[in-house]
């Protein structure tokens, strides 16, 4: 039995596509990107503070001899150098950043500690309490105990155990 169709039907697939638009795309997108990256790096120095309205532990410092000795001229740095150093202004940033996560982290330290004080007294509140409650229990032992009836004397143990065997030897007449 032949049939003139094949047994399969082929898969269409659809055109390969060029990967050459894409990678130029990419490098463009790079390219940019650094061009951007770059631009930003050399204008950051400009904008003095970004974080100023934080308020930050004041450190004072006491100049250095040294420092006074040498000229003015010697301590500024040529523009030329400051920008292409995108690190070194990333590096000044962190240490602004720095300073504020300082303050910052005093401050939750700040807040630990109180909280663990106030944890402390709790727990100290607590054990009183525990306390008061264990005298509380105490005392309604021994209130219960002295309303409770004394134990029964031996006579009248032996009585109660002897009380059903009396009475059925008598076909329950007394």
């Amino acid at each position: 039995m032949s049939s003139e169709r094949p047994e399969f039907r082929p898969i269409e697939t659809a055109p390969a596509r060029k990967l050459w638009p894409y990678a130029a795309l990419g490098a463009v997108l790079v390219v940019g990107l650094l061009y951007v990256g770059k631009r930003n790096a050399a204008a950051s120095p400009a904008q003095p503070a970004v974080l100023s309205n934080v308020a930050g532990k004041p450190e004072v410092k006491a100049p250095e001899p040294a420092a006074a000795a040498r000229p003015a001229a010697a301590e500024e740095k040529p523009k030329s150098a400051a920008g292409p150093n995108v690190l070194g202004g990333a590096v000044a940033a962190a240490k602004t950043v720095a300073m504020v996560a300082r303050a910052e982290l005093e401050r939750e330290i700040g807040r630990t500690q109180s909280a663990q004080k106030q944890s402390a007294a709790y727990k100290k509140q607590i054990a009183d309490l525990e306390k008061q409650l264990a005298d509380a229990h105490a005392q309604i032992a021994a209130v219960q105990k002295a309303k409770a009836p004394p134990p029964p004397s031996d006579q009248e143990q032996i009585l109660q155990m002897l009380a059903p065997v009396l009475r059925s030897s008598n076909d329950g007449r007394p």
